[in-house]
């Protein structure tokens, strides 16, 4: 590699790949439930919490009632409600232990991730498998030049627009409607 270019091409192919990858029955169970429950709540560590809280930023624009857990405004999970465990490998400690108390309050636990047999991925009932590496650079991971889970985190941002579009469409809303949730004081 040689720089700039050789690197936006690169970080960009990887991306390109990679979102081609995601099963698109997969996708479709996710995006059904996330417009079917009452209340969603994600949660993540790290770089991947920053990509999923831009989630919870547009999808309230939406008028979804989401949030990210440990937030001052989180409420409690039930039957009704789903839980988004984000994280490539699958095995982070907080986003396991979390899975493991949404699925005894009741609530549908839906992993994103690149571990379709981790710990997360394991405890829940729906998977959306993204192809990345993780932070422990397993055999058999996606072949990305970018360290860690960096590819897994860029892809979630963007399927986070994906997802915004998608529900734009099923809820015929367009951009005005999203800017009137919207804030202000920007």
């Amino acid at each position: 590699m040689n720089g700039f270019a050789d690197y936006r091409r690169m970080v960009m192919e990887e991306i390109n790949k990679s979102l081609l990858l995601i099963d698109e029955r997969e996708f479709n169970a996710f995006l059904k439930e996330l417009l079917e429950r009452r209340r969603i709540l994600v949660v993540a560590a790290g770089r991947v919490l920053l990509s999923m809280k831009a989630w919870v930023k547009r999808l309230l624009h939406l008028d979804l009632d989401i949030n990210f857990v440990g937030s001052e405004t989180e409420k409690p999970v039930g039957r009704e409600d789903l839980l988004i465990v984000a994280s490539s490998s699958g095995e982070s400690i907080f986003p396991v232990g979390a899975a493991e108390i949404a699925g005894k309050a009741g609530a549908l636990v839906a992993y994103i991730g690149c571990s379709p047999e981790s710990s997360a991925a394991k405890l829940s009932d729906i998977k959306l498998i993204l192809a990345g590496r993780t932070k422990l650079s397993r055999p058999g991971e996606f072949n990305s030049a970018q360290p860690m889970s960096t590819l897994f985190e860029q892809q979630l941002f963007i399927l986070g627009d994906i997802i915004a579009l998608c529900i734009m469409e099923a809820k015929n809303m367009g951009e005005a409607d999203l800017k009137k949730r919207h804030a202000n004081l920007e």
